[in-house]
């Protein structure tokens, strides 16, 4: 038997890759390990992406936090800023009306308040309160909301102030360091006088006081002694400079600097300015002292001002009340009224025409050549309230020397 002719290998695959020398087929289990890792990638990019994300939110929620956070921040600065503005303005502008005791004042104990608008909405409250006779204490409560009403912040400050007003207790209805002389109709009364339709008088005691009080060595040369009532002191205060330069705490330097309206001589005629309820500032509105009559002007009469006059003043048809000082002589000619307190650092003389004060007049006599004289129709009455009305209508506010001020919250 003859062999069978071996079976032909069949052809190769067209198709199939040409082996390259030198590799190595791969086992049949490397080609299933690598299917199965094909998942892996959008695994892993999957949790990437969550990372990613939640890195990305918890950046945006702590940037928000930040932002919260900055922004109360800064409407609780804007609300401190609104309280301490409302209390700078309300003690700046500072209602001296406030000064006098009851019922044009307010009493111990009393508590009045006002509105501060500030901007943008933002608002201060601020309370006044008398604590005594010479002590307030001002609380100014801050809104803010930088135009948000659901971020509105509040912040309340307060000091505690008090009024720095001159203590003088003139010892007549004149003092003088010269001499004196009084003529004609002349009329000067010690007893203690309270003006007409002041109702704070009653709060104000006062006591009887001697017509004329002057230097001793000097003369007071009076002609008709029946009309100075209360006679005449020598009194050796009148003689020492300290009492026309020197109030308590204050000075003739401090009331300067002080003054409501300074002004150089040599002539004025002052006259109320304002309303009912207003009061216009001027250099010739020195306050309404009258309470009824043609010409008066109600929103005035509250209003003590401290004039400062640099020089010899002559004053006629007029009126005013408050705190005069003049750096030289005062000469009153034509029809003048006068409420409150005159120091002059010269002399007082009285000339033509009618002149009517209530309080007191204080002559330093600082040149020694002229002498005070009164004549005519002239009226000098002593009054304590006009005197301490003046001195407490015309005093400002000053903080207290420990711990005036403070955030309350």
């Amino acid at each position: 038997m003859s062999a069978c002719p071996p079976f032909p290998a069949p052809e190769a695959d067209s198709m199939a890759p040409t082996p390259i020398e030198g590799d190595v087929p791969a086992p049949p289990s490397a080609a299933v390990t690598r299917r199965a890792r094909r998942g892996m990638a959008l695994l892993i990019s999957l949790i990437v992406v969550v990372m990613l994300a939640l890195l990305s939110t918890g950046a945006v929620m702590s940037s928000m936090q930040d932002f919260r956070a900055g922004r109360n921040a800064l409407v609780e600065q804007r609300a401190f800023a609104v309280a301490e503005f409302g209390l700078n303005s309300e003690i700046s502008n500072w209602d001296r009306g406030r000064n006098l005791p009851p019922p044009r004042g307010m009493a111990i104990g009393a508590i009045d308040s006002s509105n501060v608008f500030v901007a943008q909405g933002d608002t201060a409250k601020v309370y006044i309160q008398r604590l005594t006779e010479n002590t307030l204490w001002v609380r100014s409560l801050g809104r803010a909301s930088i135009g948000n009403s659901q971020l509105e912040a509040q912040r309340q400050t307060h000091m505690v102030v008090r009024i720095a007003y001159p203590s003088i207790n003139p010892g007549g209805a004149i003092v003088t360091a010269g001499n004196i002389s009084v003529k004609g109709s002349a009329e000067i009364t010690g007893r203690n006088t309270d003006p007409t339709g002041w109702t704070q008088c009653p709060s104000i005691a006062g006591r009887d006081t001697f017509a004329i009080t002057y230097a001793p060595g000097k003369t007071a040369d009076i002609q008709k002694p029946e009309l100075v009532t209360g006679g005449t002191n020598p009194d050796p205060a009148a003689a020492d400079s300290n009492t026309y330069v020197r109030y308590g705490t204050e000075t003739w330097n401090s009331l300067v600097a002080n003054a409501d309206i300074k002004l150089v001589g040599p002539n004025y005629k002052p006259q109320p300015v304002g309303s009912a309820t207003t009061c216009t500032p001027g250099d010739e509105n020195w306050g309404e002292p009258l309470r009824s009559g043609t010409g008066h002007v109600k929103g005035c009469e509250d209003y003590f001002p401290i004039i400062y006059i640099d020089g010899s003043v002559g004053l006629s048809h007029g009126r005013g009340q408050g705190i005069l000082l003049v750096n030289g002589d005062v000469r009153l000619n034509g029809n003048f009224q006068w409420y409150g307190l005159i120091i002059a650092r010269d002399d007082i003389v009285k000339g033509n025409g009618t002149f009517d004060m209530w309080g007191s007049a204080m002559s330093r006599n600082a040149s020694v050549n002229d002498d005070n004289s009164i004549t005519g129709n002239s009226f000098f009455r002593w009054s304590k309230c006009a005197v301490e009305s003046a001195l407490r209508g015309s005093a400002i506010l000053t903080r207290t020397k420990e711990r005036s001020w403070s955030q309350l919250y």
